[in-house]
């Protein structure tokens, strides 16, 4: 693998840096970047959302859905980058359950942003679905 899609709601990113965030179950305790090899994958991530709130990802068959409650589809309308970088001393992160996600705390360089007017259009664009629930 040469390069992982990270997705983020803040534009004109040159350097990923390592942040601590919520990870399901806490099983990440630490400053880490977050990419996939799926852009669809990246894009769900991309803008913040709990899933104690109801919204989750679903992946069957290659496929990546974003489930989320319908009175939060407003928060769809986030504009979104999708980032490409270097898969170099980034490490599979065993503890997600669904295999899409990697993991490194080193600082990485942008190869290529993509804009998009929102998380809704990025996801459509990149393979990636919406179910509202």
């Amino acid at each position: 693998m040469e390069f992982l899609y990270h997705g983020s709601v803040i534009q004109d990113i040159k350097l990923v840096e390592p942040k601590k965030r919520f990870t399901p179950a806490g099983a990440i305790d630490y400053s880490a970047i977050y990419a996939s090899p799926s852009p669809a994958f990246a894009i769900c991530h991309s803008f913040p959302w709990s899933s104690d709130e109801g919204i989750d990802i679903e992946t069957k068959d290659d496929r990546i859905r974003l489930l989320i409650p319908s009175q939060l589809r407003g928060r769809l309308n986030t504009p979104v980058s999708l980032y490409k970088i270097p898969a170099a001393g980034f490490e599979h992160t065993r503890e997600e359950e669904t295999g899409y996600t990697w993991h490194t705390t080193m600082t990485v360089p942008v190869l290529e942003e993509v804009c998009y007017a929102s998380v809704l259009e990025a996801l459509q664009k990149n393979g990636g679905e919406v179910s509202y629930i």
